[in-house]
């Protein structure tokens, strides 16, 4: 028992010497590359700081050029990153320079003079119902002005201002089930009126039995609504419905040609109305 004791102590020893003499003598350039791989890989930000060939002194060449290498595939994995988003970027404004410049081309044709704005807020609780854009009074904007937005090459009836505060206004979308146009068909002239449902879709309502209405048929806004000018493209039939028993006239269903999912400028209309229609447009909601 005393033997393995023994035996045992001196082997302790024997690794304890060693270990002292491995620490304080040069190691081989074998067991020297073996150490600064690992420790490469468990601490890499070592080999960034500027004591680098320090911790890679006497490593050879090959393993040299690795780490090198290594380091430059990382440092190109970060700039890839920054130019993909920088492309992104790019790739938007572009978008946005193309839509913006066939708006301001457009609105130089229009009949009617106005001002741009941006949408800047839609209410999700009030999506088909209004929304704010980024001119209000100090802009000239006044309550009741025809707001048009852009599709394709087409300017259409989007609503009209609600609310207006110094440096935004509150617009009242087509769409909403407070908001109406009388509107004509097109060609035939005859006036119906449009109303909002608080959906995407709009309600023709009285409309005469024989005006020979279809689906396709192009709305526009009537000389009869002064609150809108007339000539204004509003939207298409998309839907007939028969006329029922106790009506005399039938009912259509019409997909604006304005979509609100998309709208992201609109063009504001001023219009000097009369003081008495001014006043009836604002209490209409």
């Amino acid at each position: 028992m005393s033997r393995e004791k023994d035996a045992a102590n001196y082997a302790l020893i024997f690794f304890a010497v060693l270990s002292v003499l491995l620490l304080l003598f040069p190691s081989s350039r074998v067991a020297h590359t073996v150490r600064v791989i690992a420790s490469y890989s468990l601490y890499p930000s070592l080999h960034y700081g500027a004591d680098y060939t320090h911790f890679i002194r006497n490593v050879p060449a090959n393993v040299l050029a690795l780490l090198e290498t290594d380091q430059e595939n990382r440092a190109l994995r970060e700039k890839n990153r920054d130019l993909e988003l920088k492309l992104q970027n790019l790739s938007v404004l572009a978008e946005d320079n193309a839509r913006l410049s066939a708006e301001m081309k457009l609105s130089r044709y229009l009949p009617w003079t106005g001002a741009w704005a941006r949408v800047v807020n839609k209410t999700p609780s009030d999506w088909y119902g209004s929304i704010f854009i980024d001119k209000g009074s100090d802009d000239g904007i006044a309550v009741n002005d025809t707001v048009l937005g852009m599709q394709g090459d087409t300017a259409a009836l989007a609503g009209r201002v609600f609310e207006v505060y110094p440096k935004f206004s509150k617009v009242l979308l087509l769409t909403n089930a407070a908001a109406s146009a009388v509107c004509s068909i097109v060609p035939s002239g005859v006036e119906a009126l449009v109303e909002g449902r608080g959906t995407w879709l709009l309600k023709m309502n009285y409309v005469p039995e024989d005006s020979g209405l279809q689906e396709g048929a192009e709305l526009e806004t009537a000389k009869g609504g002064l609150l809108f000018p007339a000539g204004v493209p509003v939207g298409r039939v998309s839907r007939v419905y028969p006329k029922e028993s106790s009506m005399n006239f039938i009912t259509a269903d019409v997909t604006p040609l304005v979509n609100v999912n998309t709208l992201k400028e609109v063009y504001v209309v001023h219009r000097s109305l009369p003081r008495e229609i001014s006043e009836t447009g604002e209490a209409t909601p």
